[in-house]
């Protein structure tokens, strides 16, 4: 192969290259947020690796394309840019359910006064423990199931409805992205209301025994019995609170759908 003809390869490809870097930028932030796609806690170069395998794949098997080629440098930051913006909203919408298991379980330790800072001083850990462990495993459960491919699947079907390069940030798309969000923290709220009945029913119960008997110091006993019946209560609605949040992650099909629909 002579240099001419390496050259013409080369500038062949030009078009190929490009279509492969906008679907990374579109799955770059979705790595980073959504956890069946590596999360924060996976190293920065498996991340890396997963989106330039499936960005590949988009162009080769999934035949992506651009809709008209890029003219300048210029057009192509600017169309880098959108693609970003555009994997934000998804990966976002995408990490919801997830975030309100964590949310919820930070609620509950909140309640509970069992938080990380509290119960381990010397850990130098700031992370509540049943956010983190319903985090974990609404995860498990939704990796070891059947709805890992239901959301990766609706992720990449994105690229069919929003084309690169056509998405366009409007209002009801921000709206949505909203509304979701909100949808999100009303979820890990509810999660964790059994939990809050739960401590609020102790303290009632103290305040009512306090008066009964003043003499008695029931301070002391109040901290241990909203933890052990809190977590009585969170290990006997484990299943409940995991349903609950498995349907929002059924949900993500369907809100990615119309995320799709209202940013062309």
């Amino acid at each position: 192969m002579n240099l001419e003809s390496l050259r013409a390869w080369l500038e062949s490809l030009g078009p190929d290259v490009v279509v492969v870097a906008l679907c990374s930028a579109r799955l770059l932030p979705i790595a980073f947020l959504c956890p069946l796609l590596g999360g924060q806690a996976t190293p920065t170069t498996v991340r890396l690796a997963l989106v330039l395998a499936l960005s590949l794949f988009l162009r080769v098997e999934a035949g992506i394309t651009l809709a008209a080629p890029v003219e300048s440098t210029l057009a192509l930051a600017g169309l880098v840019l959108r693609e970003l913006v555009y994997g934000t909203s998804v990966g976002l919408v995408s990490a919801l359910p997830f975030d309100a298991a964590r949310m919820g379980g930070r609620f509950i330790d909140l309640l509970r006064g069992t938080s990380a800072e509290a119960s381990l001083p010397m850990a130098g850990s700031r992370e509540s423990a049943a956010g983190e462990g319903l985090y974990h495993l609404v995860v498990a459960l939704v990796v070891s199931g059947g709805l890992w491919p239901l959301v990766i699947g609706a992720v990449l079907r994105g690229f069919g409805v929003v084309g690169l390069g056509a998405f366009v940030p409007t209002e009801a798309a921000t709206l949505h992205v909203a509304v979701l969000v909100g949808a999100a923290m009303a979820t890990g709220l509810a999660v964790g209301a059994p939990i809050a009945a739960a401590v609020l029913t102790v303290d009632c119960f103290l305040g009512l025994a306090s008066r009964a008997a003043p003499q008695v110091n029931l301070q002391e006993v109040g901290a241990p019995l909203k933890i052990l019946g809190g977590g009585a209560v969170l290990w006997l609605g484990t299943g409940v609170l995991c349903e609950r949040l498995l349907a929002g992650v059924l949900s993500v099909e369907g809100a990615l759908s119309v995320l799709g629909e209202v940013a062309q």
